[in-house]
């Protein structure tokens, strides 16, 4: 049965128990949008069926955080769950799209910071940089036009969107390579939020998917994780970016397969 519960910060976290070890789940949403609930229920079966209880947690979303600010209260956010549910225990983490982005940065900062790492990373279609959001993408035709995107309140913090209400406004700054200045940068701070490819080297193993086909995230990204010792790409074809949202399609399970064997391991 889950449990929910919100950190000190405000955000908010939910636990789908299984044993003593962890699975910290991070959403996806280009840091905009999204929610921890997107979690599909047959990956959080597959991350217990492998005995790991599941963590999805919130953190903060832009425009009304800058990225900076989303990075330094994830930091803080992990190290209460450490210091309050992980403690000594066995962990892992899992990332989608800019979740894993976040994963990816955390593991980095805790690299830095001498604290324990992760025993395993699994990322689904995430990033070590951010310099393809300066490049032209076409999320959807036809394009919106600025009349149609629905203004936002960013007089508060935001921690989720579980109805994706920020969806349309993440698409039009998408569509407008506008993505750095809602994230409170300037194009030459891009280089700054890059994962050090030195310290990538020493990450924990990573589990690695996306489609060729990925018309947000470039395929590359996650192709080049398996660069990092003893982890494993499994690519899918021809699908759209997102594909954890059709879990049934056979390639989505074959992923999936792969990664109850992978976490065996």
């Amino acid at each position: 049965m889950k449990k929910e519960w919100q950190l000190t910060t405000g955000a908010s976290v939910t636990l789908y128990p299984a044993s003593e070890k962890y699975l910290v789940y991070f959403h996806g949403g280009g840091f905009v949008y999204g929610t921890r609930q997107d979690i599909p229920a047959s990956l959080i079966a597959l991350f217990q069926a492998q005995q790991y209880s599941v963590l999805t947690v919130d953190y903060l979303l832009a425009p009304n955080s800058s990225l900076a600010e989303i990075l330094a209260m994830n930091w803080q956010n992990f190290q209460e769950l450490q210091a309050t549910v992980l403690k000594d225990r066995p962990f892992c983490f899992c990332g989608r799209s800019a979740g894993g982005y976040l994963m990816l940065a955390l593991t980095q900062q805790l690299l830095k910071e001498q604290q324990r790492v992760p025993e395993k990373l699994v990322n689904f279609y995430g990033y070590t940089d951010l310099s393809f959001i300066e490049n032209k993408r076409v999320l959807q035709q036809p394009l919106l036009s600025k009349e149609q995107v629905p203004p936002l309140d960013q007089t508060e913090i935001v921690w989720d969107d579980p109805q994706f209400q920020r969806y349309l406004p993440y698409v039009y700054w998408v569509q407008q390579q506008e993505l750095a200045t809602i994230y409170g940068l300037t194009a030459e701070d891009l280089s700054d939020y890059a994962i050090d490819p030195e310290l990538l080297a020493q990450f924990p193993p990573i589990f690695s998917s996306a489609s060729s086909t990925d018309e947000e995230v470039p395929f590359r990204y996650s192709k080049g994780l398996k660069k990092v010792p003893k982890s494993k790409f499994v690519p899918v074809y021809d699908l759209p970016h997102d594909f954890l949202k059709n879990v049934e399609e056979p390639q989505v399970q074959m992923v999936f397969q792969q990664l109850a064997h992978w976490l065996e391991q």
